[in-house]
């Protein structure tokens, strides 16, 4: 449906909300759009956007307002190679110059700096340990329908989970599956078992599935020390004027949430990532967009730089931000760290 009036009928009335908050008459899109489209046509696009679940509208004669696809939408018509201002690169610079003398300082003034170009919340993760490696994978056969599934991780530390079976399965068989997966997985992370493609049975899958989840538990067990700056600017926002808001960002910091989700959702991806409402899997976060992105030193140590916002972020600006700090965060690591 998106030719390229609907497209722009789109695009400018999310930047319109993203900058006044509130739902957009077809008047202010005809005369901001980029090109020339009158307020009919944009009435019968906005009807377009609605039906198909781009816009919301609180009744029939109301402006517009975004849904969560038309930020996805949105998001991804933004330019792949988005770039901070050179003025707010060469602050951010001289802010890490004035007499940071550790890692804790430059945690807390990423944390700080992220919140000011953002004007929403930042979370900033200490660089830690790289993943654990797989050492062994071994499948035991304890009942008919029921198996064992042992993962051996670097330094000698174990992890198990039975796995429910829909038939007998022989023991000769569990011997088969253990020997392969270990010659694929073993001394691989989760991230480059994730990554790994491999051609295996169902069952072979389905263990392959258990040991990412298993290594992702344990992953996730070790919380991340981390740097929060800006929550008074998120709770400025007019989405959080509403009775119980509040409380429920005050709920994600106190239960670790943020941060878990935050180390989860890093690992899956190496490069800025946005989450949007709906598509973050905790509930707690489905009001809330998600910006972020690893910073380190890959296989070795590595954290994680993001922004929590209402789903109304000014996307483009958070996610150059975020670009930029993780890409800065990782020269100051290199900086520590010879050879890299």
């Amino acid at each position: 449906m998106f030719n390229q009036r609907s497209g722009a009928v789109l695009k400018t009335l999310v930047q319109e909300y993203i900058t006044t908050a509130t739902p957009v008459p077809s008047e202010n899109i005809a005369r901001r759009a980029p090109i020339k489209v009158s307020s009919a046509t944009v009435r019968n696009k906005m009807a377009e956007l609605e039906e198909a679940g781009y816009i919301l509208r609180p009744h029939i004669s109301a402006g517009g307002v975004p849904s969560h696809k038309g930020y996805r939408f949105y998001v991804e018509s933004l330019d792949d190679d988005l770039e901070l201002p050179v003025a707010s690169q060469h602050e951010v610079m001289g802010r890490f110059r004035r007499g940071l003398r550790d890692l804790e300082e430059w945690v807390e003034q990423a944390a700080s700096v992220l919140a000011e170009l953002s004007g929403n919340m930042a979370v900033v993760t200490y660089p830690r340990a790289a993943s654990p490696r797989i050492k062994a994978i071994q499948v035991v056969q304890l009942q008919d329908l029921l198996a064992l599934l042992i993962v051996v991780l670097n330094e000698a530390r174990l992890k198990k989970n039975l796995i429910p079976l829909d038939g007998p399965v022989g023991q000769n068989d569990f011997t088969s599956v253990s020997n392969k997966l270990n010659s694929v997985y073993a001394g691989l992370t989760y991230n480059q078992m994730l990554n790994k493609t491999v051609e295996l049975t169902p069952f072979e899958s389905l263990v392959r599935e258990e040991t990412l989840r298993l290594l992702k538990e344990d992953d996730e067990k070790r919380a991340a020390e981390h740097s929060v700056d800006g929550l008074r600017l998120l709770l400025s926002q007019p989405e959080f004027a509403e009775p119980g808001k509040a409380k429920e960002v005050a709920g994600l910091l106190e239960d670790g949430l943020l941060v878990k989700s935050f180390m989860a959702k890093a690992a899956e991806q190496q490069k800025v990532s946005v989450h949007i409402g709906e598509e973050n899997a905790e509930g707690p976060l489905k009001s809330f967009s998600v910006i972020i992105c690893q910073y380190g030193i890959p296989d070795e140590a590595s954290g994680v730089v993001g922004v929590v916002g209402p789903t109304r972020l000014a996307y483009s600006n958070v996610i150059s931000g975020v670009k930029f700090l993780s890409g800065f965060m990782d020269e100051m690591m290199s900086s520590v760290h010879p050879g890299h």
